[in-house]
């Protein structure tokens, strides 16, 4: 092991009987294969040299100063903006620093706070961490909140929305697409519905997984709030997005300069927010394309993987192209993902902010035992992978199960 400079993991995994050990040589540090498929936790960046040449040029001045450098910056910044909101048909946006930032930003300053008085709020148990535990913060602060389970549907109805809604519900939050099951809301419908039984609610939904994957328009519907994320379209870490329409409310959650229209301070991340640009640019372009082709390998690796024994997909027929949410029983999906790592191929348990919490709560929103979430894997495109890789995954699975597939669970 050591001459050959392997790198010797051990994966220790509890069952029912002891624990189930497995050590293995990792053979990706040879660079002999990788197939990434966990492109709903990040996405690999586009090439990056050539505009890092343009920034390090001139595109580095501070856009709010005002000497020519700074304000042609400045103009970048408003194309690169304007670009971000066309995609989605909005009326505003802010950068922000990620999805989370801006979800806080909505969840804490996007209502109409009255003095002391406290508020009824709606979200779902299924949202991203930075949506749930905000809400559960918001709890502690002494606000009710009502919290949707979609149950084994996998998405939250009208009916499931519109009779939680009561006179004084201030902001409904309900995620576009699940980071874990990739199941679709009808965000267009939902806010539609919410408005008619309250007209000045306020509605929120995280965009994150949902951004250049689903096709949306928000002037077209009612939801006042959007959010997106640069890394999860191949932009850079560090860089996100804030929709909102004319007219709602929105206080500044970062104070300081006054930039972003005072709601936001901080100087723009100007390399990060060019890279977010070129992404959303390259993707709207393609849409259909790299939609059409990331559905194209998810339904075929499904196709391939209902040939195995106990073969579960969790995933919803209405769902985002990019997501492939399974399990197989009697195979614990951390000991899957480390079997199919020592080969160079990388996915997921669940969400990368819940996968060292043990965090089950989205699988027990949708119906899922603790026993059956404990064998759950997530599998995510991007349009850079391959037919072939896609192949080779469920081939390196299939090896995987007939090896190792009920050892655990007698």
């Amino acid at each position: 092991i050591l001459k050959n400079n392997y790198t010797l993991r051990t994966v220790l995994s509890p069952s029912e009987k002891g624990c189930f050990v497995v050590i293995y040589m990792d053979r990706t540090e040879k660079g002999e294969l990788m197939i990434y498929l966990d492109n709903a936790a990040t996405t690999s960046p586009i090439p990056l040299e050539d505009m890092y040449r343009d920034y390090e040029k001139d595109g580095w001045y501070n856009p709010s100063a005002l000497y020519k450098g700074a304000l042609d910056v400045e103009k970048e910044l408003t194309k690169e903006r304007d670009l971000l909101k066309k995609i989605i048909n909005a009326d505003n946006m802010i950068f922000t620093s990620c999805g989370t930032e801006s979800a806080n930003t909505i969840i804490f300053n996007g209502w109409k706070k009255e003095g002391g008085r406290k508020f009824h709020f709606i979200t779902t148990m299924y949202e991203h961490a930075c949506v749930y535990e905000s809400f559960r913060e918001l709890e502690a602060q002494g606000h009710e909140v009502t919290f949707l389970e979609p149950g084994r549907k996998g998405y939250i109805s009208e009916e499931d929305l519109v009779k939680e809604i009561r006179d004084d519900t201030a902001l409904i939050a309900i995620m576009h697409v699940n980071n874990e099951t990739g199941a679709i809301n009808d965000i267009a419908a939902l806010s539609r519905a919410a408005k008619k039984v309250k007209k000045d609610v306020l509605f929120f939904s995280d965009g994150v997984q949902g951004y250049l994957k689903v096709p949306f328009d928000m002037r077209d519907s009612e939801v006042d709030y959007y959010t997106a994320s640069a890394h999860k379209i191949h932009g850079l870490k560090g860089t996100g997005a804030l929709f909102f329409r004319n007219g709602t409310p929105l206080k500044a959650y970062i104070h300081g300069g006054g930039q972003e229209r005072n709601l936001r301070s901080g100087t723009e991340n100007t390399f990060g927010i060019y890279a977010f640009y070129k992404a959303a640019k390259d993707f709207s372009e393609h849409f259909d394309e790299y939609t059409s082709h990331m559905r194209e390998l998810r339904d075929h690796l499904d196709e391939l993987l209902r040939k195995e024994t106990d073969y579960v997909r969790v995933t919803p027929d209405n769902c985002a192209p990019h997501i492939l949410n399974v399990y197989f029983k009697g195979m614990r999906g951390e000991v899957l993902l480390h079997l199919l790592e020592r080969e160079g191929i990388y996915i997921a348990t669940g969400s990368a902010c819940s996968s060292k919490k043990g965090n089950s709560r989205v699988h027990g929103s949708i119906g899922l035992t603790r026993e059956m979430s404990e064998c759950v894997v997530r599998i995510s495109f991007s349009h850079l992978n391959t037919l072939a890789e896609t192949e080779e995954t469920a081939l390196k699975i299939h090896e995987a199960l007939s090896k190792f597939q009920h050892f655990i669970r007698r």
